[in-house]
């Protein structure tokens, strides 16, 4: 479903409250211009009254009253400035004397200094910015300049602000719907898939190009979590059907046995009693085991992290299988390469590795061996692929001399009550809860045929000693 309304979308009012920032920002840069510019031109006619002022009074200081009435007579005929210039010699009364404009209302000047005046010239009214002193002989003096190349200057300047905040506002507005439809057309693939997914397609993916923008980051990171969720997905299906088939057996064979428990005498039902007692033992502990496994993949065993001492962990393993091993006539060999240090739960790891040991005791002895297995366990750091480009961390190796499996048993044996021989012993969890412990600690599981043996390996993220 498409956005119809612009305003309904965040990304367009996020453009348009960045473009009327700008047009504001704009606005008041203008204001300042416009500001310093008029400030300028007003100082600048400020200064050239009070220049002129000043020499028409020391002209009269020098050479008299009639010198100075020469003096502005000659400046009002000499053509310069004759349709801005103002000059105005009045008698006390503020009669003027000589002059090219007429105070409006007629009028005695009292305030000096530099003024605007409204003065009457050529019939018609204009604001002008004078300087006025009264001179030795009482009479006054008015000298300035029309106001209207400031007038022009503001008009023109007011024009082209407008235009440019017009201008501003109608490409701040073009730029947010473009956004908008650019950002639409980014979110589009992420809503369709999710639709998809929703729908019950787990198999959607999110397009991703090779732009490593925001929104390319967010598709693989999406893309990603969409991975793990068909993997757990795939994984309570796969759980599922796969309790219910092994479930299937024991509880037919227990209802078998309670049914003939039914009609038999009281020894032979004390029998199977005994028999049904041992089948729901063996459910109980195959419940247990998922809901380890389902604990540990919940995370919750992340709040008791703390760092790990690997060589100290390995050492508690092997001085509990040693015996054992040494028993069957087999050897354990440990090798640690430095101090290794890894943050995580030492328990759930010392369970992982006492598992894969446990596994190797069972089925790693070599072929047409009368003795027990020889097991090599191996721990140091090691980059998380075997290659130097890897990430640093902390590799333990559980290796036997056994004739190892096949590939396609290589690629199942993580998978939950998967056994490679039916008729082995377990429930095919225990590697399962390996997995699920190596995971979470961030670390990865495999497992790898070695001719002869096979070689169980976890890569921990390394965790630099202090």
């Amino acid at each position: 479903m498409r956005l119809v309304k612009p305003w309904s979308s965040l990304a367009f009012r996020l453009a348009l409250s960045y473009g009327a920032l700008m047009v504001l920002t704009m606005a008041i840069v203008l204001s300042v211009f416009y500001v310093q510019t008029v400030g300028v031109v007003r100082i600048k006619f400020d200064k050239q009254a009070e220049n002129h002022l000043r020499r028409l009074t020391e002209h009269l200081a020098k050479y008299g009253q009639d010198a100075l009435e020469t003096e502005v007579r000659q400046t009002l005929l000499d053509g310069v400035n004759t349709d801005t210039e103002i000059l105005i010699l009045m008698d006390p009364e503020g009669t003027p004397i000589m002059a090219n404009a007429q105070v409006f209302p007629p009028r005695r000047l009292t305030a000096m200094g530099v003024r605007e005046l409204t003065v009457k010239r050529n019939g018609r009214l204009i604001v002008g910015r004078v300087a006025v002193s009264e001179l030795s002989n009482g009479n006054l003096l008015a000298v300035g300049s029309d106001m209207q190349v400031q007038r022009n200057l503001e008009e023109l300047f007011g024009q082209a602000s407008l235009m440019a905040a017009i201008a501003a506002c109608i490409m701040a507005v073009i730029g947010a719907l473009i956004f908008r439809r650019v950002v639409e057309e980014r979110a589009a693939d992420i809503r369709s898939t999710m639709s998809r997914v929703a729908a019950g397609d787990l198999r959607q993916r999110i397009p991703v190009t090779g732009n490593d923008d925001e929104f390319t980051l967010l598709n693989r990171d999406i893309n990603t979590m969409l991975d793990r969720l068909e993997q757990l997905m795939e994984g309570i299906r796969h759980v599922s059907n796969t309790i219910a088939h092994n479930l299937r057996t024991p509880l037919t064979r227990i209802l078998l046995r309670l049914r003939n428990a039914q009609q038999a005498g009281q020894v032979d039902q004390s029998a199977v009693l005994e028999k049904v007692a041992e089948e729901v033992a063996e459910l109980g502990i195959v419940f247990e085991k998922l809901l380890q496994i389902a604990e540990v993949e919940s995370g919750a065993s992340r709040q008791n992290f703390a760092p790990m001492d690997i060589k100290a962990l390995l050492v508690d393993v092997v001085d509990f299988y040693e015996p054992l091993v040494e028993d069957a006539g087999g050897v354990l060999h440990l090798d640690v390469h430095g101090e290794p240090m890894a943050l995580g739960d030492a328990d759930l790891i010392a369970s992982a590795v006492a598992n894969l040991v446990d596994n190797a005791i069972k089925y790693g002895s070599a072929p047409g061996s009368e003795h027990g297995a020889d097991l090599r366990l191996h721990a140091g750091v090691a980059a998380e692929h075997g290659s130097e480009g890897g990430a640093p961390g902390v590799e333990i190796t559980v290796q036997d001399q056994g004739p190892g499996v096949d590939e396609k048993t290589l690629e199942k044996m993580t998978t939950r009550f998967f056994r490679a021989d039916s008729e082995r012993e377990g429930y095919g969890l225990g590697l399962a809860s390996v997995l699920a412990i190596v995971q979470l600690h961030g670390g990865k599981l495999s497992f790898h045929n070695r001719q002869p043996g096979l070689q169980a390996r976890i890569w921990l993220p390394a965790m630099a000693r202090t």
